[in-house]
């Protein structure tokens, strides 16, 4: 009897552990489709209406917040946004509050989700053409330079770039022609001899403007109002509506209109995140890029002759230049560029000529 109940005893004990380990069990399973839950509520957050995955980019400009340029963009966020039903979202950071320059290009090489707004320069450290593309004294007006970007030479030298990892979306968001803005007339190269003009951290920039004769600066943008202010520089190189937006006639009032560069930048982003959207994303993108260039430059025509107006206005001298002698000067830094292919300066003008002509 003793034994009997020893055996019960012992069965009872064996029970309540295995209760005990099942109540265990239950609770780590409930736990686990709780975790898995949340996970796909948060995945679910992430995507677009219809269910596609979402991307969400960043887009850095230098540009204020009310120019042409920044409003152009903005709206082509919006229409991206409601053209993919939220699953792609565009964020733009006017001000170059975030990276910029090469910064914001070696985002784009990182694969991140960041679309560069940057002068095409920047990518011709990685594919030369586009330096000679927007190099100095070419463009007679904004309309020749994205004539230029719709042709197919440039449609192949937008192939070598997704080659490096960069996809170009546009190539004509323009801003200006820029000239030399400074503390006095400059009406030729001589004029330029010791005077310090700030230009942007770019290899390109400095070439031009040392041959042009200046004495370049190169300097971040949020420094150049009180670098003129204080007397480090003597100008700068910039568009008449960047002198308006920045309040620039302040401090100088002479601009010498040497267009020397077709003020521009480019949409660029990573070529394996582009290879993620569906070719329905992929469509949506460039339609819209495209159609942002185009309404952002007639934007910028029309806000450059109210700037210029009101340039004139607050005192601002306007002046012409020797195009020529300052064209003669320039020549030299298309054979500066560091590996780039022979031919490309000429080129580039045999396709301006078809540009001109088929006017």
């Amino acid at each position: 009897m003793q034994n009997y109940i020893k055996i019960m005893s012992i069965l009872v004990i064996i029970s309540l552990l295995l209760g005990v380990f099942v109540t265990g069990c239950g609770s780590s399973t409930t736990t686990n489709e709780k975790a898995i839950s949340e996970k796909n509520e948060t995945k679910t957050s992430e995507e677009g209406k219809n269910g596609e995955a979402k991307h969400v980019f960043k887009l850095s400009n230098v540009f204020t917040p009310d120019q042409p340029l920044n409003v152009a963009l903005e709206e082509v966020a919006k229409n991206i946004n409601e053209r993919t039903n939220g699953a792609i979202e565009i964020q733009i950071y006017p001000n170059g509050e975030i990276a910029a320059y090469k910064d914001g290009v070696e985002l784009v090489l990182r694969g991140a989700h960041f679309i560069s707004n940057e002068d095409p320069s920047y990518i011709g450290d990685y594919v030369p053409e586009y330096k000679a593309l927007v190099g100095p004294m070419l463009y007679e007006t904004m309309d020749e330079y994205s004539a230029m970007c719709q042709s197919d030479y440039v449609k192949e030298i937008n192939k070598k770039a997704e080659e490096k990892g960069i996809k170009v979306l546009a190539l004509d968001y323009c801003f200006g022609f820029r000239h030399i803005v400074a503390n006095k007339p400059v009406k030729t190269p001589e004029d330029l001899k010791g005077v310090k003009l700030r230009v942007p951290k770019s290899d390109l920039w400095i070439d031009t403007l040392t041959a042009m004769g200046a004495t370049p600066v190169p300097m971040a943008w949020s420094e150049v109002y009180s670098a003129l202010q204080q007397g480090v520089i003597d100008g700068l190189e910039t568009s008449i509506s960047d002198v308006a937006a920045n309040q620039l006639q302040e401090i100088v009032k002479h601009i010498s209109l040497t267009g020397h560069f077709c003020g521009t930048t480019c949409i660029a982003l990573s070529n394996e995140v582009w290879k993620t959207l569906t070719p329905e994303q992929q469509k949506i993108m460039e339609e819209e890029f495209a159609a942002g260039a185009i309404k952002n430059n007639e934007m910028v025509k029309e806000q450059e002759a109210k700037d210029r107006k009101m340039l004139e206005e607050s005192g601002v001298q306007f002046h012409e230049v020797d195009l020529e002698s300052f064209r003669e000067r320039t020549a030299v830094v298309f054979e500066k560029i560091s590996g780039l292919p022979s031919g490309t300066y000429e080129k580039i003008q045999e396709e301006l000529n078809k540009i001109r002509k088929s006017k």
